[in-house]
């Protein structure tokens, strides 16, 4: 229960934070077709080990809009695939994206932001951070907790890392992810 539980949390906090905060230009301006992000997942709730990988990749795009296909595995536990459709014409506002399942509440608020150097998977990035701190119901579950996302201009969809914390069914959770891999499923083939 408790491992499901975490991965609609993660679904639903994960997908809005996987793009840098909003900025003058919407960071999926420039995407194309094909290209990907992909995310390794470390971390615990309660007891339980929470590692798996989140990948996300650029569907479908018109001048006006693009479409995002979320998918992943927590443990042996597929994450719900979500598609997110985002407006290009507006700054992109990672407080209002995601899909909620029927029934369910989130709120997000956005709270600090800074500058910062952070070196992940053998490379430096020059990133931008910001913290959140997030409520939800979900499943008549209760979540809260705290998330904090390194973002940098230069990668398809901005994120580096991002790490998470707070309590699901009085169990303290406290999850890692960070950037594994990013290119174009277009040009591997």
């Amino acid at each position: 229960m408790l491992l499901r539980s975490f991965a609609a949390l993660l679904a639903l906090a994960i997908a809005p934070l996987a793009v840098r905060a909003a900025d003058e230009v919407n960071p999926y301006k420039d995407a194309k077709v094909g290209d990907y992000v992909k995310y390794t997942i470390k971390g615990k709730a309660g007891p339980i080990p929470l590692d798996g990988t989140l990948t996300q990749i650029v569907t479908a795009k018109t001048d006006k809009q693009v479409t995002i296909k979320f998918s992943g595995k927590l443990g042996d536990t597929d994450l719900p695939e979500q598609e997110e459709k985002i407006d290009l014409t507006k700054p992109f506002d990672p407080t209002k994206a995601g899909q909620l399942p029927i029934g369910g509440d989130a709120k997000i608020e956005k709270l600090k932001e800074g500058k910062e150097k952070i070196k992940v998977n053998g490379k430096e990035y020059d990133c931008a951070w910001t913290t959140y701190k997030f409520t939800a119901k979900l499943m008549n579950i209760d979540f809260a907790g705290e998330i904090k996302a390194w973002t940098a201009k230069d990668l398809p969809a901005g994120m580096v890392k991002m790490t998470m914390t707070g309590n699901v069914l009085m169990q303290d959770v406290n999850m890692t992810m960070e950037l594994a891999e990013t290119g174009n499923m277009k040009k591997k083939d």
